[in-house]
């Protein structure tokens, strides 16, 4: 933890450095564990070298600045035992951030004693799913030392896994970062350019960052010239099918009302028919409507379409009625991309951390960034094409209002089903793995100083009952594959 103190409070310009270390001390220390609770994987900390040093050990924390920042730590503690949030305990976080928010605005609060609180805002702004709240958080926290490069890295790597990649790279861009995070900056800068499709600037920024790295330095560098060289001619290959859509002009189109907006996703019948039947038949029999985005994986994607959580259930248990077959294997398959639609499949019970084979059903995946590693086990049967911000600011708590089928062919849409499994576990699609192993996060997030504010992983969210384990691989029926 000490090492990741000293990194942030070198580049930092504030009178005392001692300032900033307390901070940034005290809230490593209160909240360290709690988001690494998270339903996503958890956060990866290096492995020291061999020969490296050890860091010193950990100094007690300094007396609380107030009675809010008192509260903060018990809160946290509490959290991070329980693993979880329920509502009591969510209505706690949510009267302990107003309580911070009148401290951090204090005319009389000195500069250290507004740092160290505004740690303590983002780690509460991360328990409630706050990001207006965490951003104005992390805004005042820059603001008090323009100078120190950590916030503003840490800044954009949170924008950054929340899909916001341009301000992410615009917030890097515009910033003057010390010689000793430059190579931090251009991996971000590098991630948010892969993330917008400009893999050879991407390849640029990676490969001049200055030469003197950490292990996992290099890994994540490798990483973006590893993923740009799979991902260009992918996206290559799906410009080139959405400008055949184009002219075309008569794919099926859907239309999502969530409470935040709409989604307007255009569905791949010619590469996915039968998914695509299966979607349309659900959405005309109402299935969709009034189903919550129960699953969300910052730095991958939402998930929803579970009918269960219309009736008030927790989420991704069931097939809507039946499984259908996988179309992730033909010649013709479309890249899961940024924007793009996968079916969501069940665990393999025989082969732990795969998909199950033809165990989708009606829910679904929003892909917030490209993961080419769901390839040829994934069905990817639509793009968004209008609203994908919207999908990127869907938390647990949003709708769908209403689905409807907005334009359509004049055939049959009645998918072929696969079993007549009502109930699943769909856990799946998780993390993947990247291109070449690392142990960065996917969101683009070197490990190596995050603190919590720099957090990479789904904030902590209320426990949920342990969802059936999923069946045995089921039989087609006869004629039907």
């Amino acid at each position: 933890m000490n090492r990741i103190v000293n990194r942030i409070v070198r580049s930092s310009n504030l009178p005392s450095p001692s300032i900033l270390r307390s901070a940034l001390a005290l809230f490593l220390t209160c909240a360290s564990s709690s988001l690494a609770l998270a339903q996503g994987t958890p956060i990866v900390r290096p492995v020291d070298a061999p020969g490296q040093a050890k860091p010193a050990p950990q100094r007690p924390l300094p007396p609380p600045v107030s009675e809010s920042e008192r509260r903060f730590r018990s809160l946290a503690d509490y959290i991070r035992a329980r693993g979880a949030i329920d509502a009591a305990t969510r209505a706690d976080v949510e009267r302990l951030a107003g309580e911070l928010d009148a401290d951090i605005a204090r005319p009389d609060s000195p500069a250290a004693t507004v740092t160290r609180l505004l740690a303590a805002r983002i780690q509460t702004a991360a328990w409630l799913d706050d990001r207006n709240a965490r951003n104005a958080a992390f805004e005042k926290l820059v603001g008090l030392d323009p100078g120190a490069s950590g916030p503003v890295i840490a800044w954009a790597r949170e924008l950054a896994a929340d899909g916001e990649f341009e301000r992410a790279y615009d917030l890097v861009a515009r910033s003057k970062i010390s010689p000793d995070r430059l190579i931090d900056a251009r991996i971000v800068q590098a991630e948010c350019l892969f993330a917008m499709n400009r893999f050879e600037d991407a390849r640029t920024v990676a490969s001049t960052a200055p030469s003197k790295r950490s292990l996992p330095q290099r890994t994540a560098i490798a990483q973006v010239l590893a993923r740009s060289d799979i991902v260009e001619p992918l996206w290559a290959s799906e410009t080139a099918a959405m400008a055949r859509d184009q002219a075309r002009g008569d794919l099926p189109i859907v239309e999502f009302l969530t409470s935040r907006g709409a989604i307007t996703i255009e569905l791949f019948e010619d590469q996915a028919p039968n998914t695509v039947g299966n979607i349309i038949e659900h959405v005309e029999a109402g299935t969709y409507d009034g189903t919550r985005f129960h699953r969300i994986i910052r730095g991958l994607g939402v998930q929803g379409g579970d009918p269960a959580t219309a009736t008030g259930g927790t989420g991704g248990t069931s097939t809507g009625g039946w499984t259908i077959p996988d179309e992730s294997t033909s010649e013709s398959k479309r890249a899961p991309l940024i924007g793009r639609l996968v079916v969501a499949l069940q665990p393999d019970p025989q082969a732990p951390g795969q998909p199950q084979p033809h165990s989708g059903g009606c829910q679904f995946m929003i892909l917030l960034n490209h993961f080419e590693s769901l390839r040829d086990k994934y069905t990817v049967f639509g793009r968004v094409t209008e609203g994908l911000d919207v999908a990127r600011q869907l938390t647990p708590d949003d709708v769908v209002v209403t689905a409807r089928v907005i334009q359509k062919r004049e055939q049959s849409y009645k998918g072929v089903r696969f079993s007549t499994d009502a109930a699943g576990n769909f856990a799946l699609p998780v993390r993947p793995v990247p291109a070449k192993q690392s142990p960065t996060d996917m969101s683009g997030v070197a490990p190596e100083d995050i603190p919590d504010i720099m957090r990479t992983t789904e904030p902590v969210r209320p426990a949920q009952p342990t969802p059936p384990a999923a069946p045995a691989n089921p039989q087609p029926p006869a004629g039907k594959s």
